[in-house]
């Protein structure tokens, strides 16, 4: 059993900070999205259960890499810690931003349905489209230059 100074458990609890404040980026990155498309249960249950995943391996991962595969509480006091922080300082502002980014997408999206919408009504109007149905219609039957020859 390794043994850690005090200087290696700071920087092992700063560096659990750090995580807990990237695991409550990973939850308002799969949060934002419910708030803006109001997803229901199943979907949210299936966010809530990606989110649990993903925090279980990067805490798993951590205590292996980091923590030399020991139970650490202050790595869990610390992780928690870090997404308090982050709940209270930024949070607010991240998702205020991430919505914004979501929504310009909606109407982006939403913008170019209309154009082709509008493109296809227009192009349907258009007496052009008149005159190539009449000579499609005109080479969809058989030639009669090609039928002694057998030439469909």
């Amino acid at each position: 059993m390794e043994v850690f100074s005090n200087q290696e458990q700071l920087r092992l609890f700063l560096q659990s900070v750090l995580l807990g404040a990237g695991l409550a980026v990973v939850y308002d990155l799969l949060r934002a999205p419910r708030r803006v498309f109001g997803f229901g249960w199943a979907a949210t249950a299936v966010c809530d259960a990606f989110f649990w995943l993903v925090l279980l391996l990067a805490l798993f991962e951590f205590n292996l890499l980091f923590a030399t595969g020991q139970n650490r509480y202050f790595v869990l006091a610390g992780a928690a810690g870090g997404a308090i922080l982050y709940f209270q300082l930024l949070s607010g502002v991240v998702l205020t931003v991430l919505e914004g980014v979501l929504h310009g997408m909606v109407r982006f999206v939403a913008g170019l349905c209309w154009l082709g919408r509008t493109v296809r009504q227009r192009w349907q109007q258009s007496p052009l489209v008149g005159k190539i149905r009449f000579f499609a219609k005109k080479f969809e039957k058989p030639s009669s230059i090609f039928r002694g020859k057998g030439i469909k």
